[in-house]
């Protein structure tokens, strides 16, 4: 069979109401609360799980969204989709060992709160989200280590999961050290880490250089955002304490940046043209893609012309080309005439 037959047949598919499934990315919409004694109140369990999908969609971690919000019984109620217990294994203090946590897992409807967050005024960052790759250089009893040991390594997977964002730690293979030393970290020098970063396919470099000092630990993060560098100095009782408020930052810096203002009207409509495409499973990535991007509430395919096929997006909100940058997939080549994007599939 032809590429131009094979595409004609899924172009056809598409017509005929054929959608991908859902997107990997659904998860945001997913919070949980820790379950300690077991007697705990359920709604109360189903709020928090609530205000981490909040955060880690707004940015906002200075207060409770849930309380500021008001949200009633009966509005969480039509939020929740479905709801379990889990349990999440954790690195016991010392990091010696494991322990599981039990935990309330809330899946939320992305729409609903999607709209509650429109009603609301609130910039919301979307499903594209560049990945962040994080360095350390930890000093304790008088040695520097570029790997921050058991109870860290879980603090830091804890709070991406909380956060939502896409924590990358380093090999600190020969081919990493070639480019970057504990030094480089510990000065916050991020051109160091600038060849790391294009290895690992970062958009965020971060460091967090983080020593003992008497009995509580000092931490000094830095990050460079699309060339714009900053940081915050924090003093914490425990070095794992010292990740949150680091990564809290830099998800606000993501937000501040790519952060888009839902409405609760239709975004509009737009049409793009992508090329390059020579095969039905590069079309079928194709349209898995544009249909997971935040910005796009619908895609319907309009036409296909030997590797180039169109599409008509209805738009959520703004920021479509800002997620097509982030996500590394569709490169934009340019504009039609008619105001459509022409983008060229990267791989």
């Amino acid at each position: 069979m032809s590429v131009r037959m094979s595409i004609l047949i899924l172009f056809l598919l598409a017509m005929a109401g054929w959608t991908p499934g859902p997107a990997a990315a659904a998860n945001l919409y997913t919070g949980e609360a820790v379950i300690g004694s077991g007697q705990e109140d359920v709604q109360a369990l189903r709020l928090e799980a609530l205000d981490e999908v909040l955060t880690r969609l707004t940015g906002v971690v200075d207060r409770s969204l849930v309380e500021a919000l008001d949200i009633g019984s009966s509005e969480l109620r039509m939020l929740i989709l479905s709801e379990q217990r889990i349990r999440r294994p954790r690195a016991a203090p010392g990091g010696e060992d494991v322990v599981e946590q039990l935990r309330l897992q809330v899946d939320f409807d992305p729409r609903g709160v999607d709209r509650l967050l429109a009603v609301h005024s609130l910039p919301r960052l979307g499903r594209e989200r560049p990945a962040v790759l994080l360095w350390l250089a930890v000093e304790a009893d008088g040695e520097v280590a570029l790997d921050g040991g058991a109870v860290l390594e879980d603090a830091i997977a804890e709070q991406a999961r909380r956060l939502g964002l896409d924590v990358i730690r380093p090999l600190g293979d020969l081919v990493d050290l070639a480019d970057i030393q504990a030094f480089d970290i510990r000065g916050g020098f991020l051109d160091s880490a600038e060849p790391s970063a294009r290895r690992y396919g970062a958009g965020v470099i971060a460091m967090l250089d983080l020593r003992q000092h008497g009995d509580d630990w000092l931490a000094r993060w830095f990050w460079r955002l699309e060339g714009r560098d900053a940081g915050v100095r924090v003093e914490v009782e425990e070095s794992s304490l010292a990740i949150h408020p680091g990564m809290e930052q830099v998800l606000g810096a993501l937000v501040e940046r790519f952060g888009l203002m839902t409405t609760t009207e239709p975004g509009g409509r737009t049409r793009v043209v992508v090329g390059d495409i020579l095969d039905e499973v590069q079309y079928a990535e194709v349209l898995r893609y544009l249909t997971s991007l935040g910005a796009v509430a619908d895609v319907q395919v309009i036409a296909a012309r030997d590797r180039e096929i169109e599409f008509e997006l209805d738009l959520a909100s703004a920021g479509l080309e800002d997620a097509l940058a982030i996500g590394g997939v569709l490169a934009v080549e340019g504009r039609r005439a008619d105001g459509g994007l022409v983008l060229r599939l990267l791989r």
